[in-house]
């Protein structure tokens, strides 16, 4: 009895082990690629970046990026604060509100727009002191181009002989402009060029980057628009982030050398509702690349001056040097 036992034992032992041999190994399971958020607003602000929105470009097996563009501010701060959103493009001094708000998590990476504001209308005057006595309207109130008119009175001593009236939005100002119910106007563009291309009557009257530069004597550019970065994201990402900055880069070079092809891209994914006239406003948008390095100086005193105006229009403290992005 004995013998037949052991046979049985030795028979199920191989069974055992032949089938310890062919047991499958389950397959690792692929690591789901980051999602990263890009975002900017409907405007010049946005319109360097159209060839990658265009393109997709970054995605990848390791990252998942979505474009997409908002047509005010505050329906992105929200999103930039709780870190939804990992990179975008954003009026100069709300990366330095969001700054402050968030104890340094956003970092500037890079100076995207310069001034984009003008003075348009059908009134006669060609400078700044020509508005002497005169009521000049604009739209955003306790915006930029707020600050920065007002600024440019000051030092051009023109603040108490100047009227300023507040329109709620650039739209409807821009109607003003051409039923001359506005005989001059700050607007931005693309409104500038809207307003020229819709009446013969109205004429480009003062170009406030040249104004700012002679109001600064020459230390400060309109830095009206930038890229920013989640610090956290930046720095867990470096390599993406360098790819980022160096495909933005071409993205301008492209849109400036190429209007009427970007046009067509900026009407496509709606970052204005034509392609003449993204076309038209394109030469004009003064659509730029410079990294934080190089444009820290001039970006630190055009923060610097609007603190001195109003500290609430920087986030209520000049910030510091960790504000600029460094690779």
């Amino acid at each position: 009895m004995k013998k037949p036992i052991l046979i049985i034992i030795i028979v199920l032992i191989s069974i055992l082990s032949l089938n310890g041999c062919t047991t499958e190994v389950a397959p690792t399971t692929a690591l789901e690629p980051a999602k990263v958020t890009i975002a900017g607003l409907k405007g010049p602000t946005s319109m360097g970046m159209i060839k990658m929105i265009d393109e997709n470009k970054l995605n990848s097996e390791n990252y998942s990026v979505e474009y997409f563009s908002e047509s005010a501010p505050e329906n992105l701060t929200g999103k930039i604060i709780s870190g939804e959103i990992q990179i975008a493009a954003v009026p100069t001094n709300l990366a330095s509100v969001l700054y402050n708000k968030t104890d340094g998590k956003i970092q500037f990476l890079a100076l995207n727009t310069l001034g984009v504001i003008h003075i348009v209308g059908s009134a006669e005057i060609d400078n700044l002191a020509d508005l002497k006595n005169e009521t000049l309207y604009i739209s955003g109130k306790g915006s930029t181009p707020d600050y920065a008119i007002n600024y440019m009175l000051k030092q051009n001593g023109l603040s108490d002989f100047v009227s300023l009236e507040f329109f709620p939005d650039h739209a409807s100002l821009a109607q003003a402009v051409v039923a001359k119910d506005a005989k001059l106007a700050v607007l931005p563009q693309p409104f500038v060029t809207q307003v020229l291309m819709q009446s013969e009557d109205v004429k480009l009257l003062i170009d406030l980057n040249e104004e700012w530069a002679h109001a600064s004597e020459g230390k400060s550019l309109l830095a009206m628009g930038c890229l920013i970065v989640n610090k956290e994201f930046a720095e867990n990402n470096k390599e993406f982030v360098k790819e980022f900055l160096t495909e933005y880069e071409l993205s301008v070079n492209w849109v400036n050398e190429n209007p009427v092809e970007a046009g067509i891209l900026v009407e496509k994914h709606g970052i204005l509702p034509n392609s003449k006239l993204a076309t038209a406003a394109i030469p004009y948008s003064a659509i730029v690349y410079q990294s934080a390095s190089d444009s820290k100086t001039e970006v630190n005193n055009f923060l610097e001056i609007l603190m001195n105006f109003n500290p609430s229009s920087v986030g209520g403290a000049l910030p510091d040097e960790d504000f600029y992005f460094s690779e």
